[in-house]
């Protein structure tokens, strides 16, 4: 069964509101919940672009959003829908409650909604809406069981095979937050321009051609979710922190670039700020740049396959985009075979009597949602506890991303391997509105043990590339793909030559993943990449932090390299 998959409307709210008039909207409506009329915001989203002006630098970004409704009050409307659920014939209900709002130097954005999903012989009803009172998510419940209702009918007329139920899982209730010692909403927005001015000031002395900038971005959430079975759990989520970046301008009038940090998302406040070794950070990363600068440049126009060294942040890449994506039961299920596609390990989850694929056994992959990542949580959007995993085990699958809705089709291959068949909290709803779906938590790629830079992993190359940062791009299986880099050595008898501009690559997952990669870096190459994968219809981006070292692989198709373009 496909279920459509419905984003979070947005409405913007026009700047000349008032936050007098835009907080005074809907106050009778909200009264029968005792919510306050400065929660009307909850009738839609609002985006604030904040104007550049001495008297709003003064001001912070609290001081532009209505205020985030009290967790309890969230908690009151669960409870409200999922009664209303019950009422309505559902076998099965839960819903996702909550606010998410975020804040960056010049602009500030909230949003609240809730998505309920519904159970009625066998088939799934999803609604969604962002009007809080007690009528309005009754209703909404009400037709989340109406929706199934009509399913489960359809497939009875067209004698389609009932879905398993969910697997039982333990009724947990409790409040759990990411810890915050500086919240960024309450900082002078002026804070945050200083600060921004900063990243330059270690580069200074370096020339003209030398520049470091970033930005600041942080996200704060309050969810709540609850079930027909019990459950009631609220979380609150504080990510983000600065993105920075050191460039070179090239002789061409191009430029390179290579990233100090990146989004990945520690989960913390404002206090990262006061790290004091941004500095050192900034500055190694600007000498690794101006070396690279000092190779010549050369066009580079032939084609073939050439062996390759993938620094840590571009192996990530590959791996979060396809290796990482095969293994979510979604892929697998055939859930997704007509919004984001299916996996090349779709072939042995049918049928488990097949042996588990094998990848390179140089590839140990793990998962977790444990702090500081971007992805923690102590429980996920099933009300299923996050534990840790192992995903590949010498080039071996032993565990997938699975969800509650998709766990139950691979009992036979978990019962096959005598392993114990486990939710470790990977379902995610991108906002509260979205249908769950499953995520990869923080995937890990462990290094080699013993000592290999990316230096070092280039010296047996007679001629190929080492490849800084990537852009992939696989195709909807997953593969095959196609990556580009915005900055590419050349490699001749195993030392940096020469920068080669616009190199556009292509791979096959399985060769690059198991008989064509022959050496992985170790720790010091360890690079993090914040991955973005488009599932759902319509498509909703799941974000999730892939760490990896550098890789050797043996061939890797070159389909062009013009400096010229």
């Amino acid at each position: 069964m496909t279920i459509s998959r419905n984003a979070m409307s947005l409405r913007l709210l026009g700047a000349a509101s008032t936050r007098r008039q835009f907080l005074g909207r809907g106050t009778a409506a909200l009264a029968s919940l005792g919510i306050s009329a400065r929660l009307a915001s909850g009738m839609a989203v609002t985006s604030r672009i904040i104007p550049n002006t001495a008297a709003a630098r003064r001001t912070t970004h609290d001081a532009w959003l209505p205020e985030v409704p009290e967790a309890a009050q969230f908690r009151a409307l669960a409870l409200v829908a999922m009664d209303a659920a019950k009422q309505a014939g559902a076998e099965f209900a839960d819903i996702r409650i909550g606010a998410q709002r975020e804040c960056a130097g010049a602009s500030a954005h909230i949003a609240l909604g809730y998505g309920i999903r519904a159970r009625v012989n066998g088939a799934l009803g999803f609604t969604h809406g962002n009007v809080m009172t007690r009528e309005a998510v009754a209703r909404v419940a009400r037709g989340a069981v109406a929706g199934a209702r009509m399913e489960a009918a359809v497939n009875a007329r067209m004698g389609t095979a009932i879905a398993e139920s969910f697997p039982p899982i333990p009724v947990v209730a409790g409040e759990w937050r990411v810890p915050v010692e500086i919240d960024p909403f309450t900082v002078p927005i002026d804070d945050f321009y200083r600060v921004q001015e900063l990243f330059n000031a270690p580069v200074r002395g370096l020339g003209l051609f030398v520049n470091a900038n970033g930005g600041l971005r942080w996200t704060q959430e309050t969810r709540v979710f609850a079930s027909t079975d019990g459950s009631l759990v609220t979380q609150s989520f504080t990510r983000g922190g600065p993105d920075i970046g050191v460039s070179a301008a090239l002789p061409t009038g191009l430029s390179m670039g290579l990233p100090v940090t990146r989004p990945d998302g520690e989960s913390m406040g404002f206090e990262v700020m006061l790290r004091t070794d941004f500095a050192e950070r900034i500055m190694a990363v600007a000498e690794e740049t101006i070396r690279w600068r000092e190779l010549p440049l050369r066009s580079f126009n032939d084609v073939g396959r050439f062996p390759v060294v993938l620094d840590g942040a571009a192996f990530a890449a590959i791996v979060g985009r396809t290796l990482s994506v095969a293994l979510d039961g979604d892929r697998l299920s055939g859930h997704e075979a007509d919004a984001s596609g299916r996996s090349f390990l779709t072939p042995f989850a049918p049928h488990p009597t097949q042996p588990p694929p094998e990848f390179s056994p140089l590839l140990r992959v793990t998962s977790h949602r444990a702090l500081p990542s971007s992805t923690a949580a102590q429980w996920d959007d099933d009300g299923v506890a996050s534990t840790p995993c192992t995903l590949v085990e010498q080039g071996t699958v032993v565990d997938f991303h699975t969800t509650r809705d998709t766990a139950s089709m691979f009992d036979s291959w978990y019962q096959q391997r005598h392993r114990p068949a486990r939710l470790h909290g990977r379902s995610v709803a991108p906002t509260p509105t979205s249908l769950p779906m499953a995520n990869g938590g923080d995937v890990q790629v462990a290094p080699a043990s013993s000592a290999a830079s990316e230096l070092e992993l280039c010296r047996g190359i007679t001629h190929g590339f080492l490849v800084k940062e990537a852009n992939v791009d696989p195709a909807p299986g997953l593969t095959t793909g196609l990556f580009s880099s915005g900055f590419v050595v050349e490699v001749v008898n195993g030392k940096p030559v020469a920068q080669v501009n616009n190199l556009q690559m292509a791979f096959v997952t399985n060769a690059v993943l198991k008989l064509g990669l022959t050496a992985l870096g170790d720790a010091s190459t360890l690079r993090t990449t914040l991955v973005n994968v488009p599932k759902g219809m319509p498509w909703e981006y799941m974000e999730y932090p892939v760490t990896a070292p550098a890789a050797h692989c043996k061939e890797v198709d070159v389909l062009r390299g013009d400096l010229s373009r």
